[in-house]
């Protein structure tokens, strides 16, 4: 009896028998969806795929760090451009075309009559993938935009949900959801080993590792796990730019003071003269009597060192 394949067993199966991918995450999208997203692209691309990724929201802070020129903000490099000739009244005896200082010209060469501009109209063909693949997604609604002004987008394409939450609406053809990894990023390292076993570059591990990185908190959230902690060492040993990524997620950038224009803070001593005061060895003192009106306390004192007591104070 033939053992039943698990979902993430089926999402790579699904994922060698494509030919063209749409990757999508969030409308708007987490570091990891982003750092995930950045990944596979790069991997599905080596393992011989076309693959189209997109994000139509605002990029998170990891945008900074990884590489995202691949990464699409809408779907015309999905589809192809068609231009149309109307050949009713014209017969075609040759056609070619040439690329002349960055643009192409399509020559026909008509076999009786010609053509005029009017009989020229131009379209987008269907849209290229096969296979779509929704990263960090718990709900339909919460998909980027794109289904939102292309409602049937995704009709009669397998479609692989892979996601951490719980609440999952468990929406796809293939679910591929563990609610104990700690990130999506986590989740596809037993993916891409499946897909492409040892094509892991320092650009990989980069994206993945941020992606860890961001859902732990830095590996401080409950959500750190010994194996989130093991995947973190092995993408650092293949080059994950660990310090980067602290500094692109967890670093405030502020501007710098400079030294001379920084405020300085008052000393005691200057705090004191303003009230005509000044303090000495044995206390505080009145400048103007030099009665002393504060005493220090002995060193013994174990609320503080340098704590004052009034030995006259004024009813």
């Amino acid at each position: 009896m033939q053992q039943e394949l698990t979902t993430k067993q089926q999402a790579v199966e699904l994922i060698k028998q494509a030919n063209h991918i749409l990757l999508v995450a969030g409308k708007q999208p987490s570091n990891d969806q982003l750092s995930a997203m950045a990944a596979l692209e790069i991997i599905l691309a080596r393992a011989g795929k076309q693959v189209s990724a997109i994000v139509t929201g605002e990029m998170p802070k990891i945008g900074s760090l990884l590489d995202t020129k691949r990464i699409s903000r809408d779907l015309s490099g999905i589809r192809d451009f068609i231009i149309r000739l109307d050949t009713s009244k014209v017969e075609v005896d040759k056609l070619r075309y040439e690329v002349n200082e960055g643009n192409i010209e399509v020559v026909i060469s008509p076999f009786a009559g010609n053509f005029s501009a009017q009989d020229a109209s131009f379209d987008y063909g269907a849209y290229k993938f096969d296979l779509v693949i929704v990263l960090g997604v718990s709900q339909i609604a919460k998909i980027d935009a794109i289904l939102e002004k292309n409602p049937t987008i995704f009709d009669g394409i397998h479609l692989i949900n892979i996601d951490t939450h719980r609440s999952n609406e468990l929406y796809g053809s293939v679910n591929f959801v563990d609610p104990q990894a700690s990130s999506v990023c986590e989740m596809l390292v037993s993916v891409i080993e499946s897909i492409a076993q040892g094509m892991v570059d320092n650009h990989v591990a980069t994206a993945l590792l941020a992606g860890i990185m961001s859902s732990t908190q830095g590996f401080t959230g409950s959500n750190t796990s010994a194996k989130s902690l093991t995947i973190a060492a092995q993408m650092m040993s293949a080059g994950a730019k660990q310090q980067e990524i602290v500094n692109a997620l967890f670093t405030q950038n502020k501007p710098a003071s400079k030294p001379d224009s920084a405020p300085k803070s008052e000393t005691i001593s200057e705090k004191l003269a303003k009230q005509g005061l000044e303090l000495t060895p044995v206390g505080v003192k009145d400048s103007d009597t030099g009665e002393i009106l504060q005493e220090e306390l002995e060193q013994g004192d174990k609320q503080s060192p340098k704590k004052f007591k009034n030995p006259n104070p004024k009813k």
